[in-house]
């Protein structure tokens, strides 16, 4: 990796310049602990749950992929095509029910912009989709002739529905739809154990003075479009992702950052990348290691790169 400039010599340093092991400074104790206090819970399904509101309740976000979508998507899938109008409500994080997806006939929506619901037409039947003490949503169907269909048949669907999206709630992001902390910490268990070939921990955390989200969201298509599916992004915290890499995606990914900042936005958008290689089986200071790197870039100043 490119060693970095003298101080003195600023206006030559590259747009998103990278440090080397050697010159990496010690992290200061008062950031590590702060950093453990941070991480001493991983927040949970219930604690979603806004404290001025009686009603419990789940706020989802319907991102293009993710768990979230693929279950009402295969709850709709499974509807025999007829004449009804279906509706998938879910709660918002006000606890406003919204109309996430709809169908008719074989036709289903799932739309960009969503709306506070109305109440439902007159006819309607109305099934809730609770689990536990949780309201998650509704499902509403409005037959627009005479039709008969199995109580049991939908119930099994519902069921299943509602167990898919409690599943997506819990283990994905609900802003973007990336995997959850949980499902990170469960994949890097299974790499220290059962990893033998080179791999690459990455942390990114970034500062923007616009949307974050959007942000986010904008990164998942640059990230598709080079690495496709294979390499998973995980949201750890509001504004930290994490990911694994091969050494030529991660050969890839150091060469495409200026491209990425560009792309978001450098004018608004910035980007602390710590890293940490494996170097044998079952490394105890695979993570702690890329934690460093990751504060010592932030040390050096926005849009550095450290790799231990």
């Amino acid at each position: 990796m490119d060693r970095r400039e003298e101080k003195g010599t600023e206006s030559e340093v590259p747009f998103f310049q990278s440090i080397s092991k050697e010159e990496v400074p010690e992290t200061p104790k008062d950031i590590v602990s702060e950093e453990i206090l941070s991480e001493e819970g991983v927040p949970t399904f219930s604690e979603e749950v806004p404290r001025e509101t009686e009603t419990l309740f789940q706020s989802f976000y319907i991102p293009i992929r993710g768990k979230t979508y693929e279950a009402v998507r295969s709850f709709l899938d499974s509807i025999r095509t007829g004449e009804e109008y279906w509706e998938v409500l879910l709660h918002d994080s006000k606890g406003d029910l919204q109309t996430v997806a709809s169908k008719t006939g074989s036709i289903s929506i799932f739309p960009s912009e969503r709306k506070k619901a109305s109440e439902p037409k007159e006819g309607a039947i109305v099934w809730k989709l609770e689990w536990d003490s949780f309201s998650l949503g509704e499902v509403r169907q409005t037959s627009l002739s005479s039709s008969e269909f199995s109580l049991d048949e939908i119930s099994f669907r519902l069921d299943k529905l509602v167990e898919g999206l409690v599943l997506a709630g819990e283990s994905q992001d609900g802003e973007t739809g990336w995997s959850s902390y949980p499902i990170f910490s469960q994949h890097l268990e299974r790499e220290k154990v059962e990893g033998e070939e080179t791999k690459i921990l990455v942390f990114m955390e970034f500062e923007s003075d616009g949307d974050l989200v959007s942000d986010f969201r904008s990164l998942g298509n640059w990230w598709k479009s080079r690495f496709g599916e294979n390499s998973s992004l995980y949201r750890i915290r509001k504004n930290r992702l994490a990911t694994f890499f091969h050494p030529e995606d991660w050969l890839k990914f150091q060469n495409s950052l200026s491209g990425l900042m560009e792309f978001l936005g450098p004018e608004k958008t910035r980007l602390n990348v710590g890293a940490s290689v494996r170097v044998r089986k079952e490394d105890p200071e695979w993570e702690p290691r890329a934690k460093k790197a990751l504060y010592s870039s932030k040390e050096e100043g926005p849009n550095r790169l450290v790799c231990l």
